[in-house]
């Protein structure tokens, strides 16, 4: 069995410097020309016309072909209007954008797949952009973190990227929901590692093809910075446990990807890993 790994983007999410790294970046030992992630720019135009400096962040999913199931990690973003409106509405400016060729259904099209082919959706936390899409997957059974449904169906208010707006995204497959509460088996070859930290139950994907064992980390790790300085994105639930995440993920993989760049595309240029 060779299993293979295919990104697929479903559009693009404005970043923040605090957002990409914790208190973005500042430290005396680091140099700040060498911290920005990659493709960040001063020119992001948000809904009112204002400039402002950040990244276009990719939105992807992943398809793991190869195992006895087709298997979808996250589903990401939906509706563009639906994101940039429930944004706007708990004061976050941040834009989102999608454009002809981050279409979902036309990404799992172009590798021979449609939506009703899907066998299994891992969900690997509840935040708006990795559940975007929950609909399009009729026949597909949902895998969550248990910790992940407090927040995930009723969100507390100080929990940013869990709106109340998005919990029907979740209720809407509550009877195809396998509700799991730790490390998981999915398949031969692929491991769901329950990490934290990021989210109370925030999942990174383990998937062991032909060029080593690949960290899916999802936003554990949300952009190559955060990898290379060992330094967390600026949006976590609990810090210790996302660290001790940092290390569990450099123990068990070999080759690590994070969730939202594109200088994914500088290692992978076809987009396909394994």
């Amino acid at each position: 069995m060779t299993l293979t790994i295919h990104n697929i983007i479903t559009g693009e999410l404005e970043s923040s410097l605090s957002v990409s790294l914790l208190n973005s970046g500042a430290h005396p030992k680091n140099d700040p020309t060498k911290l920005l992630p990659f493709g960040y720019r001063h020119d992001i135009k948000r809904l009112d016309g204002s400039l402002n400096s950040g990244v276009m962040v990719p939105v992807p999913v992943w398809l793991i072909k190869g195992a006895d199931k087709l298997i979808l990690i996250d589903t990401g973003l939906g509706s563009i209007d639906e994101v940039n409106n429930v944004q706007l509405k708990y004061g976050v400016g941040f834009v989102a954008t999608r454009n002809d060729n981050q279409d979902l259904t036309k990404g799992l099209a172009a590798l021979g797949v449609e939506p009703k082919d899907i066998d299994i959706v891992v969900l690997t936390h509840l935040h708006f952009d990795h559940v975007g899409n929950n609909h399009l997957f009729e026949n597909a059974k949902f895998i969550v973190q248990r910790d992940e449904l407090p927040q995930g169906i009723v969100p507390p208010h100080f929990c940013m990227f869990y709106y109340p707006e998005y919990s029907y995204k979740t209720l809407e497959i509550k009877d195809r929901l396998v509700v799991i509460d730790g490390d998981y088996e999915l398949a031969d070859g692929i491991r769901l590692l329950k990490i934290g930290g990021h989210t109370p139950g925030c999942m990174v994907t383990l998937v062991d093809t032909e060029i080593g064992t690949v960290c899916l980390t999802s936003d554990v790790m949300y952009n190559y910075r955060n990898l290379q300085l060992n330094w967390p994105m600026g949006s976590y639930w609990n810090l210790q446990e996302l660290m001790q995440g940092y290390d569990r993920i450099h123990r068990e993989s070999s080759i690590i990807i994070p969730q939202h760049d594109w200088e994914f595309f500088e290692h992978f240029p076809k987009g396909v890993v394994g």
